[in-house]
């Protein structure tokens, strides 16, 4: 391509390169660590886990401790952690480190979900930038000399965002030692709906010292090529867009170099894809529950027909991914729905590469015909 933009590394502090400029933004119930593998793999050049609640962690909350296993992570590798208090973040923080041993800590100011917002954490600290300060100088001293990143949103609302609010936390941010911010460019009314403002976003890019990342809507390389050359940011994170497309990031990459930019793959590769995360995610719970002493005496039978079931919850939305919009997605979406089990998925999966017409002729019954 073209006249692409640099693709320098990026640097936090003296302790963390991040080589490509193309991360995989974090996303709740999305970017475990299977996923996060497949898009390293393909090209990403940095990836942070889903946001897991302070306090759960200091619990020892089981579901929130998983969130940070890194067992299956390529270096750097950066666990995310919410909360509102910057106390417990502070002691969280500690926990997380000592135990799992991230490259970066990340901050998340950004999640618009109520259900973190109305306990003051996630996107609710952009209307609180004195607690949002504190919150991250709390961090950077339990942390340090390991990076704390922060991720936001470019405002609570069109108002707020107009006011200059991101520009404002962003430097507050960067003030008590940030040393990267993430830039979601939608407000949290607007949830994951609408437009990013790219606008807000250079404005962040301009204002601090530090990189600054950009994220939405980025969906092509086309798409990362035009926002780095535009936006002043030093690299772009990819969420939704790499949803059942981890390949996307080695086309951006690509891109970025002005090299040729690899086509999509074909059915049968993405559902060969598939295959492999459904393989690789039933294996990753058979060590997590190998691991557990609770399990010490199970039979290993007993063992895989447990993680057989703990891997459905995360496989389902991905192979819903892997085949949409291919012919017969329709028809396979149908079948994969009613799976019980990570097998029936993956078998599912095989008779489709095997028989990709008989998908399609299904879905092609299924149209009525327009009345004359």
């Amino acid at each position: 391509m073209p006249n692409a933009p640099s693709s320098a590394p990026i640097r936090l502090g003296n302790s963390v390169t991040i080589e490509v400029p193309v991360l995989l933004a974090p996303m709740a119930g999305v970017t475990d660590g299977v996923f996060r593998s497949l898009c390293r793999e393909a090209g990403a050049g940095y990836a942070t886990t889903e946001f897991a609640r302070d306090e759960a962690l200091l619990r020892g909350v089981r579901q929130q401790v998983d969130l940070t296993d890194l067992r299956l992570d390529a270096r750097p590798v950066g666990v995310q952690i919410f909360g509102a208090n910057p106390d417990v973040m502070r002691r969280a923080a500690g926990w997380v480190m000592a135990t799992a041993a991230p490259d970066v800590l990340d901050i998340n100011m950004g999640c618009p979900a109520p259900k973190v917002t109305n306990g003051q954490g996630g996107s609710s600290l952009l209307r609180d930038p004195d607690r949002a300060e504190a919150i991250v100088r709390a961090v950077v001293a339990e942390v340090s000399p390991a990076p704390t990143t922060v991720k936001i949103r470019v405002g609570w609302d069109d108002a707020h965002r107009d006011a200059g609010i991101a520009v404002e936390v962003a430097r507050r941010a960067v003030d008590a030692g940030a040393q990267m911010i993430t830039v979601h460019g939608r407000t949290r009314q607007q949830r994951y709906e609408g437009v990013a403002c790219w606008d807000t976003i250079a404005a962040v890019a301009a204002a601090v010292p530090v990189p600054v990342i950009g994220n939405g809507d980025v969906q092509t390389p086309a798409d990362a090529v035009h926002r780095l050359r535009t936006s002043g940011c030093a690299g772009v994170a990819i969420g939704r867009g790499a949803r059942g497309r981890p390949w996307l990031f080695g086309q951006i990459a690509a891109a970025l170099r002005g090299d040729p930019v690899p086509p999509d793959p074909e059915l049968p590769a993405r559902l060969a894809l598939g295959l492999d995360h459904v393989r690789r995610q039933v294996a990753f719970e058979i060590a997590c529950l190998e691991d557990d002493p609770a399990n010490a005496r199970k039979a290993r039978a007993t063992i895989e027909e447990l993680a057989d079931g703990r891997a459905l919850g995360h496989l389902l939305p991905h192979v819903m991914w892997y085949v949409w919009g291919a012919p017969g997605a329709n028809e396979a979406r149908r079948v994969l729905s009613k799976a019980r089990t990570a097998v029936e998925l993956a078998d599912i999966l095989a008779d489709y590469a095997a028989h990709p017409e008989a998908y399609h002729r299904r879905d092609d019954a299924r149209v009525v015909p327009a009345r004359a």
